[in-house]
């Protein structure tokens, strides 16, 4: 808890242009076995410290150094009334993601420019390079976590696994690696480089991590088309017997999804000329169709349908960032593009707003989305060799009822 007068009155007083990186080395570098600060310790924020009327706090609040600073470099001056004041919960990649979208939200409803989305992104820019201030990616606990994994992998392997690993059978090394990964979790439990993982900013666990310290697991053999199951991993070392599936795995690993990506960027071609002519008709313009679709609206997908017109009573009602809330969780009925009756291209209602808050007249070429989607997939395909299992119910895929 920071309760020394200087140093609160020091943190109170930061101002968005104070903080530099001889500022964050100050406060949060460690100098003869010792910091200023942690990102974590905390502070009583009193009334009335932060922000400007009418998102001033109110009432006294505990926050972290980490979040203060956050907050007066990145919110305070522009973002207060997008965010309704402080952010007082912990940054990870699932909560940056959410601020993002709110963002883009509100340049799209003109409550923000392009111009403060640059000031925004240009501080992420900025902050980039102190996580090696703030957040060491290896501890020593971690570099040598590799013999603890090993162990633990063909303990596994021997009393549990063996047959079916020695069957070829990928299902198995997916879950032998699991079990090796949840008590990896456990070892490196409060261990400061797990934040590189936990946190969501870099790095995966179930990817990165396990091929680094404990197997590169099932690979598909170009040759057979059956699977190799290398139990070697990069950080201990490739055995002789996982050198040639771990070659071949170049083939079927970042050749494939070379091809991929490649008719990926294909389709894109052919889907841009075939629908270049379809278009919007002016703003306002209403088909007046009675047609509509029901959709269940979750968290989860509502950005999916934002700018959308749903029909609210007697009112065509457009959803936005400002009355999303009142629709979530709820079945709606809803114009759709695919609905419209308009001859002369799709109005409108039916069309939502979205392709007129961009200017964007021309909505055939954003057809091109659903090749670009796949053909980004694939190009991610390249940084994740992992194989992943899906249990499909084949009454809920093909029919609707499970």
């Amino acid at each position: 808890m920071i309760d020394k007068e200087e140093d609160v009155k020091y943190i109170l007083n930061l101002k968005p242009s104070d903080v530099t990186k001889s500022t964050v080395i100050k406060m949060f570098g460690e100098f003869n076995g010792k910091a200023r600060f942690n990102p974590y310790d905390e502070i009583m924020i009193p009334k009335d410290a932060y922000g400007e009327s009418p998102w001033k706090n109110k009432k006294p609040f505990l926050t972290t150094v980490g979040l203060w600073m956050f907050n007066i470099h990145f919110i305070s001056e522009k973002f207060t009334h997008v965010f309704d004041g402080y952010i007082n919960k912990t940054i990870n990649g699932k909560e940056f993601g959410k601020m993002n979208s709110r963002l883009s939200y509100a340049l799209m409803e003109d409550d923000i420019t392009t111009d403060d989305m640059d000031y925004f992104f240009m501080r992420c820019e900025k902050f980039m390079p102190f996580v090696s201030i703030i957040s060491p990616t290896m501890s020593e606990k971690m570099l040598t976590c590799g013999t603890v994994a090993a162990k633990k992998l063909n303990e596994l392997y021997k009393k549990k696994y063996k047959e079916r690993i020695d069957a070829k059978d990928p299902f198995a090394a997916d879950q032998m690696e699991q079990e090796v990964l949840d008590y990896m979790r456990v070892y490196l439990d409060g261990d400061e480089s797990m934040d590189l993982f936990d946190s969501g900013a870099r790095g995966s666990f179930g990817n990165n991590f396990k091929n680094m310290f404990v197997s590169k697991g099932a690979t598909r053999d170009p040759d057979t088309g059956e699977y190799n199951i290398i139990m070697s991993n990069y950080m201990n070392g490739i055995s002789k017997k996982d050198y040639a599936p771990m070659s071949n795995s170049l083939a079927s690993g970042p050749y494939g999804r070379s091809r991929l990506t490649a008719l990926g960027g294909y389709k894109e071609k052919q889907i841009s000329s075939a629908y270049q002519h379809v278009v919007l008709m002016d703003g306002g313009s209403d088909c007046l169709t009675k047609r509509y679709i029901e959709v269940f609206l979750t968290d989860k997908n509502v950005e999916e349908y934002m700018y959308n017109y749903i029909i609210d009573g007697p009112d065509l009602i457009e959803m936005t960032s400002k009355n999303m809330k009142k629709y979530i969780n709820k079945v709606v009925k809803m114009r759709f593009s695919n609905m419209c009756e308009s001859k002369n291209g799709y109005c409108n209602k039916c069309a939502g707003n979205m392709f007129f808050r961009l200017g964007f007249k021309n909505i055939g070429l954003a057809l091109s989305i659903i090749a670009a989607t796949q053909k980004q997939k694939t190009m991610k395909g390249f940084h994740d060799s992992t194989i992943k299992f899906t249990e499909m119910n084949p009454l809920k895929a093909f029919t609707g009822h499970f």
